[in-house]
């Protein structure tokens, strides 16, 4: 009898430990009680030996460029190992530059208005087929008259996605940027609006067919943020915050101001050193101003590169579509991140990325006064490398390619922790 007493002790206390364990959260279940707390990021949580190759390479970049300031992150198998500023957000304050500094990211921001039409093709809100323009389109309505190339409604949201909608910069200029030529042959009144700048594209000569030919194409993406905002009866700041940026972390981005007035809190100071660092203000004033504040019409040039960012929020969008999935689920699904990266159509361009090759995926972004290199690297490393200066000579892509992937190869042990959980 003692010895059954004993297997029906043991038996019950099995069955209790098993019920606490089946209660127990499981590894990515953690309870909000033990998750570290949030915290905005500086240099020194980044101050680890075993990084300091990229302090190095970093500074290296800095220097050889001649930059006022920069911001470079890192992330290793979907965990941030490091963020850090280099140089100054306001060199005349002697204000260094830290992991929270938002800095225009150019032509970075096609990267999230792509990821956004891809989430609403998933959702069913909309698909790469459809047409822009016509009865039959999105773009319909008074605004969107006089077109005279019939070629024009044969566009579709994958062409302006791959920048093969059949607009060409050899024509008339890129027309996000030439307000006063928009001014003098249209007519338009001071300060160009986009439904001008778009009557004044779609009135004329279509140069190709579309999806016959690349041609690189901001006006295309500001298109695109267009088309959300019709489909969503939203700004398209503002959808894209809600549903693309927030429910992922992402909670300091933001579109750029226009004038040095207008800077964000912890926005950088921006620095222009190249021969054309002056021009006429874009508001048709006759003022020439400091080619960053006041040239061109940021706001406007919103979808295609008009997003800040700092370098964490940077390395949070790009896990999102980084194809990998073991710790960061990817935002879209699998067929899409295969158009992403893969392309759809004739001309096989990547949508959104820049560029792509094999498992290395980069996008860059030019304003004046700001340069960025987003990538998705070798090896499961990504990183993120933006300036506030416009420099006098040299590439800043090939110098910042070079620097980071020297740094790598001499990093001996990457650190496991992950600063993606404790970053507000």
């Amino acid at each position: 009898m003692q010895q059954k007493g004993k297997a029906i002790f043991l038996i019950l206390t099995v069955g209790i430990l098993i019920s606490l364990l089946s209660l127990a959260p499981s590894e990515t279940e953690i309870p909000n009680d033990l998750k570290p707390a949030k915290r905005t990021l500086t240099n020194k949580d980044s101050d680890n030996p075993a990084l300091a190759p990229i302090d190095k390479m970093a500074q290296r970049i800095v220097t050889s460029l001649k930059l006022e300031g920069a911001t470079v992150a890192v992330v290793k198998n979907e965990k941030l190992v490091y963020a850090k500023g280099f140089g100054y957000a306001d060199k005349d304050n002697k204000i260094p530059v830290e992991p929270s500094h938002l800095f225009r990211i150019g032509s970075v921001s096609k990267l999230v208005t792509a990821t956004a039409i891809l989430k609403m093709v998933d959702d069913g809100k909309i698909g790469l087929d459809d047409f822009v323009f016509g009865d039959n389109g999105i773009l319909k309505g008074a605004k969107y008259k006089g077109i005279t190339n019939r070629n024009v409604y044969k566009i579709k949201v994958k062409h302006l996605l791959n920048h093969t909608a059949g607009w060409s910069l050899i024509t008339y200029g890129d027309p996000m940027f030439i307000p006063a030529k928009i001014h003098k042959m249209d007519k338009a009144a001071y300060p160009i609006d986009f439904d001008e700048v778009i009557s004044f594209v779609i009135t004329r000569h279509l140069p190709y067919t579309p999806g016959t030919h690349y041609n690189y194409s901001n006006f295309g993406y500001c298109l695109l943020g267009r088309i959300i905002e019709e489909k969503t009866g939203e700004s398209y700041e503002d959808w894209i915050q809600k549903n693309i940026l927030k429910p992922n972390g992402i909670t300091h981005m933001k579109i750029a101001g226009n004038f040095e007035s207008d800077r964000l809190k912890n926005e950088v100071k921006y620095y222009d050193y190249s021969p054309d660092n002056k021009q006429l203000a874009y508001t048709g004033s006759g003022k020439m101003v400091d080619k960053p504040y006041g040239a061109d019409d940021v706001k406007m040039l919103a979808p295609a590169g008009g997003w800040v960012a700092n370098s964490v929020d940077m390395m949070r969008l790009l896990v999102m579509v980084d194809g990998y999935s073991k710790r960061y689920k990817d935002i879209l699904s699998k067929d899409s991140m295969d158009k992403m990266i893969k392309g759809v159509g004739g001309v096989n361009q990547p949508l959104g990325w820049r560029s792509v090759s094999g498992e290395h995926w980069w996008r860059t972004g030019t304003l004046s006064g700001t340069s960025a290199l987003l990538t998705r690297d070798l090896n499961g490393v990504s990183w993120v490398v933006i300036s506030n200066t416009t420099p006098r000579r040299g590439s800043f892509w090939s110098t910042s390619r070079w620097a980071m992937r020297e740094s790598f190869k001499q990093i001996k042990n990457w650190p496991s922790t992950d600063l993606f959980e404790v970053s507000e």
